[in-house]
C-alpha cells in the first residue's frame, strides 16, 4: 500500500514516470484455522484458497494459518497462540488487506466476541489504511444450520468495528451438494473444496481492494 501510494504521489507530482513501470503488488495478509492453512485432506501451499485468491487478485500472499487455533484458542500444539496474540504479526507485515477466517476451534461465544473484538481493534489501529475482511468459522454440516452461537459472536465482533463479514453459516458454504468438497474426516476441505472457497472469497476481497 505504502509503494502504490508512493507512485500515485509521484505521477501525481508530474515526475516521468517510466511507461514499462510495474506498479507495485497489493499484499494479502491471511490470519487463520487449518481451513485457511490446508490439512492432509487438501489445501496445502499453492492448493489452499489464500494462494489461489491471492495469484487470481495477482496479489502477494502472507499466511499465518494454525491448526487448532482461533480467537480463544492457541491450539493443541505445544507454543501454539490464539489470533489475539497473532495479530501483531499481520501488523509488522504492513499488508494492503487483510483476511481473518475462524475460528470452529472457539468457544463460548461471550468469550470469543470479546476477543474478536480485542483482536480486530487492535488490527485496525495497527493499519488504519488496510482494507480488513472477517470470515467466520467454516463449518462443514450437510444441511444448513441456519446460525451457530460462534458465528454470530465473531459477526457482532465485526459489526462493531464496522467490518465487512463473511457468515459461511449463513450462506450454508459446504451445505447440500457442497458437502462433497470436505474430506474424508467430515471437518477439512479437500484441494476441489479450497477452489470452491476461492471463488466464494475472491470476489470479496476484490471489492475491498477496488473500494
Amino acid at each position: 500500500m505504502v509503494l502504490a501510494s508512493l507512485l500515485y504521489a509521484l505521477v501525481a507530482a508530474g515526475a516521468n514516470i517510466p511507461a514499462n513501470a510495474a506498479a507495485p503488488r497489493l499484499s494479502l495478509f491471511v490470519l487463520g484455522d487449518s481451513i485457511a492453512g490446508g490439512s492432509a485432506q487438501g489445501g496445502k501451499g499453492p492448493h489452499g484458497w489464500p494462494s489461489l485468491v491471492a495469484r487470481q487478485l495477482g496479489m502477494t500472499l502472507r499466511l499465518d494459518a494454525r491448526g487448532g487455533t482461533g480467537y480463544t484458542t492457541g491450539g493443541p500444539q505445544k507454543g501454539g497462540r490464539p489470533y489475539t496474540q497473532r495479530v501483531k504479526q499481520a501488523i509488522a507485515a504492513k499488508p494492503d488487506v487483510v483476511v481473518v477466517e475462524g475460528s470452529r476451534n472457539d468457544a463460548g461465544p461471550t468469550k470469543t466476541r470479546a476477543a474478536a473484538v480485542d483482536s480486530l481493534r487492535r488490527l485496525r489501529a495497527g493499519l488504519p489504511r488496510a482494507r480488513i475482511l472477517v470470515i467466520g468459522p467454516i463449518y462443514s454440516h450437510p444441511r444448513p444450520i441456519g446460525s451457530h452461537p460462534i458465528d454470530e459472536a465473531v459477526s457482532a465482533a465485526a459489526k462493531k468495528l464496522s467490518m465487512p463479514y463473511l457468515s459461511a453459516v449463513r450462506r450454508g458454504w459446504f451445505t447440500g451438494a457442497a458437502h462433497q468438497f470436505i474430506g474424508s474426516d467430515g471437518v477439512h476441505p479437500t484441494n476441489a473444496g479450497h477452489a470452491y472457497l476461492a471463488q466464494r472469497i475472491r470476489p470479496e476481497v476484490s471489492r475491498l481492494v477496488h473500494k
